[in-house]
């Protein structure tokens, strides 16, 4: 499993349903890792894995919200892209509103993915010199975390 991480705010669409849209992954360019993470990556997951499970700090027994959408959006003429999401805080739980509430109070604003890679041809690997740069084609996105 592979763990990314970006810094995002976070915009509040509805208090009463806790749903929040952020930007949660970046793409397109290196990133903290030296990897490069292809703006297509997330497609094949998103249009089969949604909803895709909210964590609290990758705790799989904590869910707290699910992504109910989700698509890349390029950012500028260049080619990096970014990873927008539509969330759904559980309310009726006190970690999923703990959680909004953490979120809408601008108190959060690091996002993290868990990914898997699948076998096969999902990543390749560009050798120029001496520097070796990982591209993720594609990935199995697993859950996000705030």
């Amino acid at each position: 499993m592979i763990n990314k991480f970006t810094i995002s705010d976070a915009k509040v669409l509805d208090n009463a349903a806790g749903i929040v849209e952020a930007y949660v992954n970046t793409m397109g360019v290196r990133d903290a890792d030296g990897d490069i993470i292809d703006p297509a990556a997330f497609n094949a997951s998103i249009k089969s894995n949604l909803p895709i499970p909210v964590l609290a700090g990758h705790d799989q027994s904590k869910w707290v919200g699910k992504i109910v959408f989700a698509q890349s959006e390029p950012v500028g003429a260049g080619d990096e892209h970014r990873l927008y999401t539509r969330m759904q805080f559980n309310m009726d739980t006190t970690s999923g509103s703990g959680a909004f509430s953490n979120i809408a109070g601008e108190y959060i604003r690091e996002w993290s993915v868990d990914c898997n890679l699948p076998a096969g041809d999902a990543v390749v690997y560009d050798r120029a010199g001496k520097t070796t740069v990982r591209r993720i084609l594609d990935l199995d996105w697993v859950e996000v975390s705030a």
